[in-house]
């Protein structure tokens, strides 16, 4: 006869294969969205914070800006169009950076002087907007944008000169050309936060573009978008934003209430995106072998619970189709508590699984037995450092013989081993150093800046102090130790090989010692 319906070991095993499943996909939904809302959060207040310092900063140059022709208008109150003119044009050039040019003009606007002077518009009259109303208001202004009389793009920053009675002589003059490098365009292309294809703009009163990174849109107008009309009326924040060009930002703004202008700091949305489903890839590349070992459980389980139901339905068909006599009712367990105990082993099944991704979620970052940070948040402090071109050292450190720990005393206390010598670099090493567990009984200590040199005095420091103090397992312990200073900032993994190799070099001559590369390499 052929049999009807799906087995009790087919449905359970399908059951708790699907249970398993749907956590590990709600889960990782769950952690997709609580990552990227934190990273939008994060990358927003990074971007305000960053707008603001920015925003305060170009207040104080243009400041500073106005001072100083304050100052040289003060001196050439008395020597006006003096011999010595063109020096205070060059102290007023030279003090702080800000201006392409500076010059003097006469009270009709005639230029007298200018620095650099191959401008060749001594003896010109000025005739821009921005001039006439310096000349006419006779105070100190700061321009909105506009085309000078040699055909650039510039800010004009005045200041009236008036003699000692009180005779209004004309004005100095600065002028910071916009399509031209120029000390915005330094202070701007490095902000202090600067994560993959963000950048910082800053807008004029009437919404033009005074700064960009692309500098073919100087000068265009942007006042359709939100950010920009909220900073032109004075507020700083933060927002997401369809920017004029239809990209999806991160939008920081802040003022500047000196002349009130916008500054704006913005990364690309793509970027939360792409970081949120890393984490996702990440938790189910952790989560593959826990689902492969569980699932080989549940099969095993699931067969031996329903082993006796499945004799049972066996031997009920025998019955029915064959002469039952002399058949006997084969021994099993009572089919209730079998079923009870089916209905826990579910249960269990899946909070295991839903406690060890939370448990994933942590361990993508830190390492769970030392605390220290994992391979993979080691890697990622390595680029950002290649992004800041910012040198360092690669310190690896290896246990000796740390095998015998293990078969000596058991794996519990070689892991006690490795939580002190784990507490002990945390301890030894200074703020900005970085202490990563990179496998099994091998550390890694990136220490930024030092050179080669520096980074042996530490690691001297770790290596002495680790073998003159007493471990959980009662005796002390030695450690080998490869260093490498990173000779090429685009080739980490140059500075990783060079490392091992100075290790190994430490483990072939004796171990307990501490080797540099480049004397390994000899």
């Amino acid at each position: 006869m052929k049999r009807k319906g799906f087995t009790l070991h087919f449905l359970v095993t399908t059951t708790v294969v699907l249970s398993l499943l749907v956590t590990l996909l709600v889960s990782s939904i769950v952690g997709f969205q609580s990552n990227k809302d934190a990273l939008v959060s994060n990358t927003l207040e990074l971007n305000r914070i960053n707008a603001e310092k920015v925003a305060i900063t170009t207040n104080d140059l243009l400041g500073s800006a106005k001072n100083t022709l304050a100052i040289a208008a003060d001196h050439l109150a008395t020597k006006f169009l003096h011999d010595d003119n063109m020096q205070m044009l060059q102290l007023v050039k030279e003090s702080n950076n800000i201006f392409n040019s500076v010059f003097i003009a006469d009270n009709s606007g005639t230029v007298k002087i200018t620095l650099p002077e191959n401008l060749g518009v001594i003896g010109k009259k000025l005739e821009s907007e921005a001039i006439q109303v310096a000349l006419s208001q006779r105070r100190p202004l700061i321009s909105e944008p506009y085309t000078g009389i040699t055909g650039r793009y510039i800010i004009l920053v005045s200041h009236p000169i008036f003699s000692a009675d009180g005779q209004y002589l004309g004005l100095i003059g600065g002028s910071i050309y916009l399509n031209e490098p120029n000390v915005f365009e330094v202070l701007l292309s490095s902000p202090t936060f600067s994560p993959s294809g963000s950048y910082v703009y800053v807008v004029s009163k009437q919404g033009e573009l005074l700064f960009h990174p692309n500098k073919n849109r100087i000068g265009e107008a942007v006042t359709a978008n939100p950010v920009v009309q909220s900073v032109l009326k004075g507020d700083k924040g933060e927002r997401t934003v369809i920017n004029t060009v239809g990209d999806h930002m991160l939008a920081g703004y802040a003022p500047v209430h000196e002349v009130g202008w916008g500054v704006i700091s913005q990364s690309p949305y793509e970027n939360v995106n792409e970081a949120s489903t890393r984490l996702v890839k990440q938790i189910f590349l952790y989560s593959a072998p826990i689902l492969a070992i569980l699932l080989i459980i549940v099969i095993l389980l699931t067969r031996f619970i329903s082993g006796p139901l499945y004799k049972l339905a066996s031997f009920a068909e025998d019955i029915t189709i064959d002469d039952y006599h002399g058949l006997k009712v084969p021994t099993i367990h009572n089919w209730n508590y079998e079923a009870n105990e089916l209905k826990k082993t579910i249960e269990k099944t899946v909070l295991s699984m839903q406690n060890r991704i939370n448990v994933l979620s942590d361990e993508a970052r830190k390492d769970t037995l030392t605390g220290l940070n994992n391979r993979r948040t080691m890697d990622r402090v390595l680029q950002e450092w290649l992004n800041r071109n910012l040198a360092y050292s690669y310190i690896i450190l290896d246990i000796d013989h740390f095998k015998s720990v293990n078969d000596t005393y058991g794996h519990h206390m070689g892991d006690a081993v490795l939580q002190f010598l784990a507490a002990k670099m945390i301890e030894l090493t200074g703020p900005d150093d970085v202490c990563c567990r990179f496998g099994g009984e091998e550390f890694v200590i990136l220490s930024p800046g030092a050179a080669a040199e520096d980074a042996y005095k530490l690691a001297e420091t770790i290596r002495e102090n680790i073998a003159s103090s007493p471990t959980p397992i009662g005796n002390t312990i030695t450690i080998s130790i490869g260093i490498a200073a990173s000779s090429s900032l685009q080739d980490v993994e140059d500075t990783k090989q060079r490392a091992d190799a100075a290790l190994y070099a430490s483990k072939q001559n004796g171990r307990n010692r501490s080797t540099i590369a480049s004397a390994a390499n000899k």
